[in-house]
């Protein structure tokens, strides 16, 4: 069976870094994740695309931008590179789980110009396929097939994923075409600025929520109620999101960690130490042995292993 191929992970969190260094061994990662106890991942971003197809238990939600994006099992979303978005999974009742493919930019590009696509609208933006047209055109088993590509002679890697890749954007595009995707749930124009706002200035160590009220000309009170509808976080969380994010990038490209945690816009080095902790059960010394670790081991490691698969990860 394909789904024994591809790598499996259980109430894993997401960190860029990590995924960052899964691409580096290849132009597209697939990956099978479930959710027992983790309900929700935190605000992040990625350089490459990503698509996800949930299998296994409730809707799922996805927030980008001030709007709510609801996916129901079988359909598919794209999610563009680097765009900030956080997920909440139904586990409630069952487990939650989700195929997830992330598609390096310069091989994605590569296949669009073979496909002859000039930007179209669905690249762009956070788009929904219908569960019917996933399962019409059987973009389900593509993506599976997709994990076997490691397991071809090498020199037909490449050119065998850039093939399903444009096999795969052509049949996104027409189901677009045919108007068979699905707008956001709800959007809220409030909460794009206030996002759009905290996106470009979280460095910023005085950044306050008064500042992000003023700025939206909104009472704090209706401000944070908004936000925290819209993103599923409080705007200091989300604003903490953020911060770590680039903290944890900064520290993983050899930043010390005390200016690491003063140039991502914390102004208390205990508080961070503490926040650092208590979100990623350990300290980011720890955090960046643990890196370390795992670049060693994936320069030992060349050929994937299904009996051991890699450890960590999303949405």
């Amino acid at each position: 069976m394909i789904i024994q191929k591809i790598p499996h992970y259980i109430d894993s969190m997401l960190t860029q870094e990590m995924a960052r260094m899964e691409l580096e061994g290849g132009k597209a990662v697939i990956a099978w994740y479930t959710n027992q106890e983790n309900k929700q991942s935190v605000v992040h971003s990625h350089p490459y695309h990503e698509i996800i197809i949930p299998i296994k238990g409730s809707i799922v939600h996805y927030y980008s931008g001030g709007s709510l994006y609801t996916l129901h099992i079988g359909e598919m979303i794209f999610l563009p590179a680097e765009q900030f978005h956080s997920g909440k999974y139904d586990v409630t009742d069952t487990v939650s789980e989700r195929l997830v493919v992330q598609i390096d930019n310069d091989i994605w590009q590569t296949a669009a110009r073979r496909a002859g696509l000039e930007h179209p609208n669905w690249m762009q933006e956070i788009t929904i396929l219908s569960a019917d047209s996933v399962s019409a055109w059987d973009l389900r088993g593509l993506l599976e097939r997709m994990s076997l590509n490691p397991y071809l002679k090498r020199q037909y890697q490449e050119l065998i994923l850039e093939s399903q890749l444009v096999e795969l954007q052509l049949l996104i595009s027409q189901t677009a075409d045919e108007q068979h995707t699905r707008a956001p749930s709800s959007t809220s124009s409030l909460i794009a600025k206030a996002v759009a706002y905290l996106q470009e200035n979280y460095t910023n160590p005085e950044l306050t929520v008064a500042d992000l009220a003023n700025y939206t000309y909104t009472s704090r009170e209706y401000l944070s109620r908004s936000f925290k509808k819209y993103t599923m976080e409080s705007i200091h969380g989300y604003l903490t999101n953020l911060r770590m994010q680039h903290c944890r990038r900064a520290i993983a490209a050899g930043m010390s960690i005390l200016d690491a945690c003063t140039d991502s816009g914390f102004s208390n080095y205990s508080s961070f130490l503490k926040t650092f902790r208590r979100l990623y059960g350990m300290t980011p010394a720890e955090y960046r042995s643990h890196l370390n670790t795992l670049c060693a081991e994936s320069h030992l490691t060349s050929f994937p292993n299904e009996e051991s698969p890699l450890a960590e990860q999303p949405e």
